[in-house]
């Protein structure tokens, strides 16, 4: 794997900080200090706090965003611009030592960012323009981050897990059936799921109460609200990357009773479905440009407009 010291960075590049789990053990005493300070009384019991929620929103984002990445950050040739618990600033970057950290460089059409076909001035103006906005960060959609990590599945994921799931749980004998159910009904299954990504961004946009931003979110804006509109846009994955598969840790082995009126309800319920389930939204109107800086890690890894450089070497 290549490394890439702090001279070798180029102005545009982000960089996106993996975590692992720390196992069980770690967790319970997180959630115990999250729980113990959770009415923090001074400076001192509010990092203890922050700290422990912290651990524990990192172990929930790489489950469900399906990835290694919990943080993102914009280097703008001196700093590095980021949304952090004290709000979106342009930080030092040293304080990324001893962090895992890897460097992604936006591309588009053949072209690398900073080529005369992509300058990277605008961005640069971008991002000074928001540090000087002083934003806060976005508390609202750190505690939403995991529903907004489950849009993130693609859809042939979510149905192929149901699949399994009802597998694991009903009778040897249904099991033919239930093949014939995914095979048949499968777009509407694919529709339906749509527009529960949908719905789910629309409710953390609708819900969110404050004006500020998270990690990605900071990153996404920079590139996304840059002009021309367009050209420096980062595609999110959904359609384009091949995600990681879920691997179930546990699967039921209780097999519970259905009758054949409830699979033909479920087969009457389907026929139904393109009168039930509103078609998903045009092109026009997608999700993305409702919520257009609403990105997690996964995002921003996994475009097909982003490529992985090398691993920060800090020294």
């Amino acid at each position: 794997m290549d490394s890439i010291r702090k001279e070798d960075l180029k102005p545009g590049d982000f960089l996106l900080c993996s975590f692992e789990h720390p196992g069980s053990e770690a967790y319970i005493e997180a959630l115990l200090t999250a729980l113990k300070y959770r009415n923090y009384k001074n400076d001192a019991e509010r990092v203890k706090f922050l700290t422990a929620a912290l651990t524990i929103l990192r172990g929930l984002i790489i489950t469900f965003d399906r990835d290694i990445y919990t943080h993102a950050a914009f280097w703008n040739g001196e700093a590095i611009v980021e949304a952090g618990l004290t709000g979106v600033k342009a930080n030092r970057i040293e304080h990324y030592i001893g962090t895992p950290t890897d460097v992604y460089r936006f591309q588009k059409d053949g072209f690398e960012l900073g080529s005369k076909e992509i300058p990277v001035e605008p961005l640069l103006k971008t991002a000074e323009d928001l540090v000087n906005k002083h934003l806060e960060y976005s508390y609202d959609t750190a505690y939403l981050y995991i529903f907004l990590c489950l849009t993130r599945w693609k859809r042939n994921e979510w149905i192929k897990e149901i699949e399994d799931f009802l597998k694991s749980r009903f009778s040897a004998e249904h099991g033919k059936f239930i093949d014939l159910i995914f095979t048949k009904y499968y777009d509407q299954f694919v529709m339906l799921f749509e527009n529960i990504a949908d719905e789910i961004v629309n409710q953390v946009v609708a819900f969110r109460n404050d004006k500020g931003l998270v990690c990605s979110e900071t990153v996404a804006y920079i590139y996304n609200r840059t002009k021309p509109e367009g050209k420096y846009h980062i595609e999110k994955p959904l359609t384009s990357f091949q995600a990681k598969a879920h691997q179930y840790t546990q699967k039921s082995s209780t097999k519970e009773a259905v009758t054949t009126e409830q699979l033909n309800e479920i087969v009457s319920y389907l026929n139904s479905f393109e009168s039930i389930v509103k078609s998903p939204t045009s092109s026009s109107n997608t999700w993305e440009s409702v919520a257009d800086i609403t990105y997690t890690p996964h995002d921003l890894a996994r475009s097909i407009n982003t490529r992985f450089a090398g691993a920060l070497d800090l020294g």
